[in-house]
């Protein structure tokens, strides 16, 4: 009875959203209802289909069915036929957010698809989690990536604050997975520490409020564009605090250092399709939410403070996360630090101005670390262990995982011929343009840093003898999705230079 009437409830927004489509006229608006409507389905199949197995493949399917029609949805921005697709004033997309999207739906999709596998396998496990943490879960992860989307739609600073909050509390749970202590301790580090990173957002949000109330527009104004619009009439001391505090409210939730403290045990103790997920999107969205309020100062008479304290913390992050890397026992939190360095670059190239390479650099990171989240979950899976003197001899005992996994490792710390090499090139290009030339020389030393003790520890773990307590399972169907997302890379890196990347996105 409690399962029907769960279902019941969870169905009648379901039927809001297909009334929706109904009575609209709008393609586009039928389209966005119809990916509203997955979410739903979802969390529909995962408490009225018995079978796991079932739920699994359903949720796989109705994920790339997303990213299908949200590729329908925004063709006609990247064909030229209009600059704006419209939702309201304060939601709609624009090229830049179209490309987070799909990069969003991307993530989602690999990242379930083989979480169908995984689930699989921890339903074998000595201790595996119960089916209704299996079923929460796949809910979960599907609101959780309707409120990263529903980020970038957001042309309203009240309304981004919002959604990212939202992200917070609809990913906990992927966190809270396995139900152990570490978990516990994991999720509450994560809420407490994002809530509180949050509230500096709030504020933020509000001095910039403040700074066009008196003078600058009649009662004020939080929508994005009309702030642009009058940003050099902005109060620029009231601009510069909400801009400081934004930049640390939405800075905590990316994991920018000294701020970062939740994010190595949250990504270590979530499930592996869980933290792909938050390395591969979430982070993504903090650091769109700080690009968008940079885009106002950028425009006002405040944008040289912008441009310093962004370039020199994202400098700080890159030097501080590859000093942490140094000491690491724990796979899943070596790429967790990893994507704090990333954190840091991705904030240099917003500290510069340069969308486009923010957007490039968040591409080549967010394929990198699914790949090596969802590998990483294979290998602790396979050996029950999660640290790394306990994971040796992969070349001799999973020659493919061992493959992968070294391709992977030299994608994610901008290796050669890897698109992340790329990306981080044009970064430190424009950076020396615009004469941070000690940042640069900052930046290459925390760099060439992390790929120094990356390659250590992978190393370490891809060589020696046979593993006898590695358990090798199904290596084409847990090594399919990997493989395309380092493929993926290698393309980036390969055909795609400069000149394709020029412009404003």
């Amino acid at each position: 009875m409690n399962k029907q009437l769960l279902a019941s409830v969870i169905l009648v927004p379901f039927a809001v959203a297909a009334a929706m489509i109904a009575l609209n006229q709008t393609l586009n608006m039928q389209l966005l209802a119809s990916v509203i409507l997955i979410p739903f389905a979802v969390a529909s199949a995962a408490f009225l289909l018995e079978d796991l197995k079932q739920i699994g493949r359903v949720v796989a399917f109705l994920s790339w069915m997303q990213l299908g029609l949200i590729a329908l949805i925004v063709y006609p921005l990247f064909a030229g036929q209009t600059e704006r697709l419209w939702l309201s004033a304060d939601f709609y997309l624009t090229r830049m957010d179209a490309c987070f999207v799909l990069l969003t739906g991307v993530v989602a999709s690999c990242a379930l698809t083989h979480g169908h596998l995984f689930y699989q396998r921890e339903m074998l496990a000595e201790r595996p989690p119960t089916e209704k943490s299996v079923r929460f879960n796949y809910m979960f992860a599907m609101f959780f990536v309707l409120a990263m989307y529903a980020v970038y739609l957001c042309k309203n600073l009240g309304w981004l604050w919002i959604c990212v909050e939202f992200t917070t509390l609809l990913s906990a749970p992927l966190v809270f997975f396995s139900r152990t202590k570490h978990a516990l301790e994991a999720t509450w580090k994560y809420l407490i520490i994002c809530s509180v990173g949050i509230s500096f957002a709030l504020l933020g949000t509000l001095f910039i409020f403040a700074s066009g109330q008196h003078g600058a527009v009649s009662g004020g104004t939080l929508r994005i564009d009309e702030l642009i619009a009058i940003a050099p009439k902005l109060d620029p001391r009231l601009l510069r605090f909400g801009f400081i505090f934004c930049l640390l409210g939405y800075g905590t939730k990316a994991g920018m250092f000294p701020l970062h403290s939740w994010l190595p045990d949250a990504h270590s103790e979530a499930p592996a399709p869980s933290s792909a997920l938050l390395s591969g999107s979430l982070l993504n969205c903090a650091l769109f939410s700080i690009w968008r309020i940079s885009e106002v100062v950028a425009a006002s008479q405040t944008s040289t403070l912008m441009s310093n304290v962004t370039v020199w913390l994202g400098t700080i992050t890159v030097l501080a996360a590859s000093l942490f890397l140094i000491r690491q026992y724990s796979l899943k939190r070596l790429f967790a630090y990893s994507s704090i360095e990333n954190v840091g670059v991705m904030l240099v190239a917003i500290g510069l101005n340069a969308g486009w390479l923010f957007f490039l650099q968040a591409v080549n990171h967010s394929i990198a670390k699914v790949s090596l989240f969802l590998l990483s979950g294979n290998i602790v899976q396979a050996t029950g262990k999660k640290n790394l003197p306990q994971q040796t001899g992969l070349m001799a005992s999973a020659p493919v995982w061992a493959v992968l996994m070294t391709m992977s490792a030299f994608a994610g710390t901008g290796a050669p011929p890897f698109g992340t090499f790329l990306s981080e090139w044009l970064i430190l290009m424009k950076a020396m343009d615009q004469h941070y030339y000690v940042n640069v020389a900052l930046v290459i030393i925390g760099l060439s840093l992390s790929f120094i003790v990356v390659c250590k520890h992978i190393g370490k773990i891809i060589l020696g003898a046979p593993n006898p307590n590695l358990q090798y399972f199904r290596p084409l169907a847990s090594s399919a999705i990997p493989a395309l997302l380092v493929i993926s890379s290698l393309c980036l890196g390969l055909f795609s230079g400069a000149a394709l990347w020029s412009g404003t996105l």
